[in-house]
């Protein structure tokens, strides 16, 4: 008879240790079926747990596209609930050509692939991912295209398309030149120092069609130019504290500072700046523009070429600056065909003249900041050296990044 009522005891405990389940709650918080895209990933909301009215602690795990959540009572008995995920991502990922568009070199010269970069908002860094489609005859003229895509994990994808010219060892004249307009125009940046994008010296459309820009995309994301000036600079000292800073900008040179400062040069190249071509002479440039000033201006632009080469071992990057920003479209359209794109600038100060002190060249500096903000900055002011690290430093507190103009892609 005690066997019996042992027996019974034990199998009502077992029923009610049983029962016990069902007595815990568990309630997620949010929706029980989630989708997710790029613009809104999955942010955890977490569940509660109860029994009997108290509160249990809740663990929380993902397995694939679910979020399970799990909690046990005080008898160790254990519940779970899920949450869905599902994916419904429809965003393309981010393609990014490096260096020039179109690409342009001469008959029986190596071409050299300049880059590129994909990144997805859930899959992350592509860039392995990316396939490079099509072939450039280096021995024939013409153009060709490169075509480059990449897909994310959902099969969404992009793509884009790099333009590469072989033109003739003996570039010539072309009649079209003469119906370009040659009219000669001083650029301005047009900043309002109220960190907006500034509409700037010309229609920005109309000088991309002539492969010039004068700001980058809107991002956060800064592009310091420096003009050489000529004479006595403090251009090393600048490229080395940028180096310090992980920070690389452009230089745009002339041809007998380049000469002048040789080591200087290589060094900067091996610090990963970019030498730009602002000419060998620094003369007006539209002024040759034309079929009697042609070989002039061709050789402006050649001679540069060929003294970087001399000194570098290296193909010059196809960066182009007018002196002074002196410039028109028929000389926008010379230089474009020579496979160069041409860079004008959004912020700018007086900085040229006389030098400014540490504290003004940094004041000047932080007035004109903007997305995608291309400085133009003259090395010979000694207040720009002074200032250039705490400016990075200040613009890297900002959330901006800093990157060369040659990687701008539009």
């Amino acid at each position: 008879m005690m066997k019996k009522k042992i027996i019974c005891i034990g199998l009502i405990l077992w029923v009610l240790w049983v029962c016990s389940y069902f007595l815990v709650e568990i309630k997620m918080n949010g929706e029980n079926v989630v989708y997710l895209t790029g613009e809104n990933p999955y942010v955890e909301q977490g569940a509660k747990a109860k029994f009997l009215g108290f509160n249990l602690n809740v663990k929380i795990k993902q397995e694939k596209n679910k979020i399970v959540y799990s909690a046990r009572n005080f008898l160790g008995i254990k519940k779970t609930v899920k949450r869905t995920l599902i994916n419904n991502d429809t965003i393309a990922p981010k393609l990014i050509l490096k260096g020039s568009n179109p690409y342009t070199l001469i008959v029986d010269t190596n071409y050299k692939e300049e880059g590129y970069s994909a990144s997805d908002e859930q899959d992350g860094d592509l860039s392995t991912k990316v396939l490079v489609e099509g072939d450039v005859n280096i021995h024939q003229t013409g153009e060709y295209t490169l075509t480059y895509s990449v897909c994310d994990k959902n099969e969404n994808c992009t793509k884009k398309k790099r333009v590469v010219k072989v033109i003739p060892k003996d570039f010539s004249y072309q009649v079209r030149y003469d119906d370009i307009d040659s009219t000669l125009h001083s650029w301005w940046s047009g900043n309002k120092f109220d960190h907006n994008r500034p509409s700037g010296g010309w229609n920005f459309m109309e000088l991309a069609k002539y492969s010039a820009y004068f700001m980058g995309s809107d991002e956060k994301v800064i592009y310091l130019t420096f003009d050489e000036g000529g004479g006595d600079t403090y251009l090393d000292l600048i490229a080395d504290v940028l180096a310090s800073k992980g920070v690389k900008a452009t230089f745009f040179l002339c041809g007998n500072y380049m000469v002048k400062n040789q080591e200087q040069v290589k060094k900067w190249v091996e610090q990963g700046h970019s030498i730009g071509n602002h000419t060998y002479h620094h003369r007006q440039m539209p002024k040759y523009a034309n079929a009697s000033g042609f070989m002039e201006f061709k050789n402006e632009i050649l001679s540069m070429e060929k003294a970087y080469f001399e000194i570098t071992g290296k193909t010059m990057d196809k960066v182009y600056r007018d002196p002074k920003g002196e410039w028109s479209f028929r000389g926008l359209e010379i230089v474009k065909d020579m496979g160069y794109k041409s860079f004008f600038w959004s912020a700018d100060y007086l900085d040229f003249n006389e030098d400014k002190s540490k504290e003004e060249a940094l004041e000047l500096l932080l007035k004109r900041y903007h997305n995608g903000a291309i400085y133009l900055l003259h090395p010979k002011n000694k207040g720009n050296y002074e200032a250039i690290g705490d400016f990075v430093d200040k613009m890297h507190e900002l959330g901006y990044r800093f990157d060369l103009v040659k990687n701008i892609n539009y």
